[in-house]
């Protein structure tokens, strides 16, 4: 067995152990056998997604085209899509719960937050055995510099931003925030760990420099857009005391915002400014990106008032 499926295995390991772990810790018996079901389960949905996630943005042409269904054998980390094992494996958790008769589901999904971002994390981690596939670009820097902590060496020698550490510190983040806030409605607290790390996603993946690509597309941006969009889109149904297009209002701010990143980016790549291509495309795109974030809390925050108001009516 290869250093990267071990630190694979670790990191699952880990993980559903401690997702029994927090069910343990309140006697809930039935909800630790929820989360020891759901480890074979989100193992067996999480590789299947991902390869299928892939195989369909990225092959289904050649496949229609010349027949080459030997892509589903091809095991390469880099054909697999982490965007999509991140689907199989929330949805191995939902289906488990459904299994178990555990209601409601959404209060699974809820406990599952920490566990599920300790499980990113160490993926990511194990992305150091991969050589150039968590990393970025070239780092620019004299040696010796303290930059380089945060940077993993090629076969030359050269220093690359290892942004895989990013991804896996992001995630530990937004785990950690889960504990503090309380959310009330079953559910939400996981949709808003979902939109944190889809909102990182979007400018860590883009300093990646291999990637799920159409074109200049970064193809796990988009899908992380979707998700965003989607589940801004949901929080506006549940809006109190609106109608018409006030009330999808958020999601139509959402939607020019994602256009703004896309502007950035193409001035980022064109523009002969070395400041704007290797840094100040980046504090744009994070700062529309945190607005991105402070709108869909506010709009959450408003609709969750309304399932407050209503459980109190009754």
């Amino acid at each position: 067995m290869s250093t990267y499926l071990i630190y694979v295995c670790v990191s699952v390991a880990a993980a559903f152990l401690l997702f029994a772990a927090l069910y343990l810790i309140r006697r809930d018996f039935s909800g630790a056998g929820c989360a020891l079901l759901s480890l074979p389960v989100c193992c067996v949905l999480g590789f299947a997604m991902a390869k299928l996630v892939y195989v369909l943005l990225m092959e289904s042409g050649n496949i229609v085209q010349w027949g080459e269904w030997d892509v589903f054998l091809n095991m390469k980390p880099k054909t697999f899509s982490f965007v999509g094992g991140a689907a199989g494996v929330c949805l191995g958790v939902l289906l488990s719960a459904k299994i178990m008769k555990k209601k409601p589901a959404g209060k699974v999904l809820d406990t599952f937050v920490l566990p599920g971002a300790l499980l990113i994390a160490g993926l990511r981690l194990a992305e150091v055995e991969l050589g150039a596939l968590g990393t970025g670009r070239f780092i620019e820097v004299p040696e010796g510099s303290p930059y380089l902590i945060l940077a993993v060496f090629n076969k030359y020698g050269e220093p690359h931003v290892a942004v895989f550490v990013w991804e896996a510190a992001v995630a530990l983040v937004i785990g950690a925030l889960s504990l503090i806030r309380t959310e009330g409605r079953p559910g939400e607290r996981f949709r808003n760990a979902v939109f944190r790390l889809c909102i990182c996603q979007i400018l860590l993946e883009n300093m990646r420099s291999q990637n799920m690509k159409w074109g200049f597309v970064c193809v796990e941006q988009l899908l992380c857009a979707v998700i965003i969009m989607v589940l801004t889109v949901l929080a506006c149904l549940r809006l109190p005391g609106r109608r018409g297009w006030r009330k999808i209002l958020p999601a139509g701010i959402m939607f020019l915002c994602f256009g703004a990143i896309v502007g950035t980016e193409f001035l980022r790549q064109r523009s002969p400014s070395q400041f704007m291509g290797m840094h100040g495309g980046y504090w744009i795109m994070g700062a529309i990106l945190l607005g991105m974030l402070l709108l869909y809390r506010h709009t959450a925050n408003q609709s969750a008032g309304l399932s407050g108001q209503e459980s109190s009516k009754g």
